[in-house]
């Protein structure tokens, strides 16, 4: 376990054309330099690989050391690896307020995401999770966002689907819990029981 007096967290972001091990590679260069991954979130878009990571490290290892170490295990010029200290203090606090999930579906066409990101952010909606597939000319958007409590639900939704509905595209804005109990199996039998 590593000794929190004397060490430091760092954020660590890494991106690479996409190919078996990298996350090996990624996580033995962190954790051979004697640090302890706490938080991690990896994806895959267009054939590059993205992860993003928290760990605390002994503090005599700097962001450039950790860097270098990272790149170590790739070919020259083959990803590009970002280190920075973590500051809890400048972190926002989340969105307090329920969560939906967003399902949007159409012909693909410029503005999309400009559309829908600006929307949230005029409205203090915190998108969580984003995830977008392609099929020929087809879009579908698969999102997860926190709406805030002061916020009439019914209204986003309203607003929200005849903005999409002016750009072609058919949208599902509903709550995590109700998404849950008519998309997966046997989801309701656990959100019953969840709420005993």
């Amino acid at each position: 376990m590593v000794n929190k007096k004397t060490t430091c967290r760092y954020v660590v972001s890494v991106l690479v054309a996409d190919r078996v091990g990298i996350l090996r590679d990624v996580t033995t260069a962190v954790t051979d330099m004697g640090a302890n991954i706490d938080g991690i979130s990896q994806t895959i878009v267009a054939g590059y690989f993205t992860v993003i990571l928290t760990a605390t490290f002994p503090e005599s290892h700097s962001p450039a050391d950790i860097q270098e170490a990272i790149l170590h295990h790739f070919a020259r010029h083959e990803a590009a690896v970002m280190v920075q200290p973590y500051a809890a203090s400048e972190q926002r606090a989340p969105v307090k307020g329920s969560r939906y999930i967003v399902t949007i579906t159409g012909r693909d066409r410029p503005r999309i995401m400009k559309t829908i990101t600006t929307y949230f952010a005029d409205k203090g909606i915190n998108i969580e999770d984003w995830y977008v597939d392609f099929e020929g000319e087809n879009v579908r958007h698969i999102g997860e966002v926190t709406v805030p409590r002061l916020l009439d639900i019914k209204q986003v939704q309203d607003e929200f689907q005849q903005l999409l509905a002016a750009l072609g595209l058919d949208t599902n804005f509903q709550h995590e819990n109700i998404f849950r109990a008519t998309n997966e199996i046997g989801a309701i039998a656990t959100l019953l029981q969840g709420g005993r």
